[in-house]
């Protein structure tokens, strides 16, 4: 059993391990991130939250990159809204696809609409309404987007995005060349803008698109107080942005230089706006360039990982092999144990069978044996009763043969002439009652009852006299003083004095009992 335990710890093993091994391979893992196929759904709405606050596309390319190689997953339908989305964003805004970022944010808005979220759904709104100014320059229906966009925004109450889509209302106004709707909601703005001013900085392109509409309106003196407004946030612009705004300040300046015919003035103004277009389209072409080669790192990068998947497809195929052929040696194993205990097994019960047979036998024989146990204490005890009651009779016999004695002594010393005769009669019954002579009778025939008794009592104390060996077996075989009294024909006093003697010489005490340890031996 030992062996076997010691056969299935090792496959145990060697089984986990290459389990272990397959759930690695399979599931696998962005380094980036931290992406596994459980925590995928808390992640993407992690990025999906980053991506809200930061527009960065970084941790967007590495959750598609996961999702790449490991293939369809099932997700929630909120997830779904939110991971399409992001995979819209990044097609518009690190790769420049615009059509497949269109139909991606479809796809989205038929999830965030059932399930209800409207955050998600100005969002697409929005974006649908950039992408479409970018692809099909509908204005339109680009003006329809965005105000479903705000109508989305104001069910959760997000100020932040309805302030977006107005700017981009106001722009897309400006393309419809209707200008006094184009200030229309380019106040709304400001008005909720308020005080904030880092997002008036951010929102500062609005101040020009004011002053050039109020100059496509002929309203000079307005357009110059927004150019000056425009000025005045040149110095709290970024550099990339701060080109930007020159170029829409420059270009304000030389339209209103225009209107009053001061071309000199407008055409320096118109210089510098087209350096400073000229130095922004370098900018958006490295920019473009950056996203190629990105989109080109992209592609090499799912190639290195579908070929990293293919290898370890094979390796997966190679350890399931193995472990088959583990699994069928284990199989084959558990069978081959399993018979040879089921044999061990059978053993087992008939030696069980055997030894309960040979337990009833015993059984039976020790009833006998204590059946012939109970017929030897019997007989014992019998022949103690038959011993003591011819020693009795022996002892009444030697009283009877002491008396006649006696008064033979008496009947020749009160007459001298008696005869030699009985003298000699007398000296026959003197020679009838010899102490030595019964009690060497008597030894024998207790020694046949109890064999070992005398020499055990004398290993135990050999001080002990014959008349003490003769109390010991009065008071083994269990005689009362009384009895021992009228057997050798003393007073029970004297019998107790001599067992109380006895009981100094084996080293008793007073409250031991005489009788246990006689009947021990």
């Amino acid at each position: 059993m030992r062996i076997l335990n010691m056969i299935q710890n090792r496959i145990f093993i060697v089984a986990l391990s290459l389990f272990l091994l397959l759930r690695t391979n399979i599931n696998g893992q962005s380094n980036e991130l931290l992406l596994t196929k459980e925590n995928l759904s808390d992640k993407i709405s992690e990025v999906y939250q980053s991506f809200y606050e930061t527009e960065d596309t970084g941790e967007i390319e590495n959750l598609l990159i996961f999702l790449k190689r490991n293939g369809d997953i099932i997700l929630h339908d909120t997830i779904k809204a939110k991971l399409l989305f992001l995979d819209a964003s990044y097609q518009s805004l690190a790769l420049r696809r615009y059509k497949e970022a269109d139909n991606l944010l479809k796809k989205s808005l038929e999830y965030a609409t059932k399930t209800k979220d409207y955050l998600l759904t100005g969002m697409i709104f929005n974006d649908r309404a950039v992408l479409n100014t970018s692809i099909t320059k509908d204005y339109n229906k680009s003006n329809v987007l965005y105000i479903q966009a705000i109508e989305s925004y104001r069910k959760v109450g997000n100020k932040k995005k309805i302030i977006e889509s107005y700017y981009n209302l106001t722009h897309n106004s400006r393309n419809l060349n209707k200008y006094e709707e184009a200030i229309k909601w380019a106040n709304i703005c400001l008005d909720m803008i308020g005080d904030d001013n880092d997002r008036l900085i951010y929102y500062k392109r609005i101040f020009y698109l004011i002053a050039d509409s109020y100059i496509k309106l002929n309203d000079y003196n307005k357009a110059k107080e927004y150019i000056k407004i425009l000025e005045n946030h040149l110095n709290n612009s970024d550099l990339r942005s701060r080109t930007r705004t020159y170029a829409w300040f420059h270009q304000a300046n030389a339209d209103l230089d225009v209107s009053k015919g001061d071309y000199i003035s407008a055409t320096e103004n118109l210089k510098k706006s087209i350096i400073s277009w000229q130095k922004l389209n370098n900018e958006n072409r490295k920019s473009i360039n950056e996203s190629y080669e990105r989109e080109l790192f992209l592609e090499k990068e799912v190639r290195r990982e579908k070929e990293v998947i293919i290898s370890d497809q094979r390796m997966i195929l190679f350890i399931s092999f193995v472990a088959i052929i583990l699994l069928f040696g284990f199989i084959f194993m558990l069978i081959f144990f399993f018979r040879r205990n089921k044999r061990k097994n059978e053993q087992i019960v008939g030696l069980n069978k055997e030894l309960n047979e040979l337990i009833v036998s015993l059984k039976d024989n020790n009833s006998i044996l204590e059946d012939r146990k109970k017929e030897i204490e019997s007989l014992l005890k019998l022949n103690e009763q038959s011993l003591f009651s011819r020693i009795l009779k022996i002892s009444t016999y030697n009283d009877t043969i002491g008396k006649i004695s006696d008064d033979i002594d008496a009947y020749m010393d009160s007459s001298p002439s008696a005869s030699g005769y009985l003298m000699a009669v007398r000296k026959k019954l003197k020679a009838l009652i010899s102490e030595d002579e019964l009690w060497k009778d008597f030894k024998i025939q207790f020694e046949k009852i109890r064999p070992e008794f005398f020499n055990k009592l004398k290993e135990v104390s050999s001080s002990l006299s014959v008349n003490d060996l003769k109390h010991c077996t009065y008071i083994v075989s269990n005689l009362k003083s009384k009895e021992v009294a009228q057997l050798i024909n003393v007073s029970p006093r004297s019998v107790e004095t001599t067992r109380y003697r006895i009981k100094k010489k084996l080293g008793l005490e007073k409250e031991d009992s005489l009788y246990d340890l006689l009947s021990n031996l």
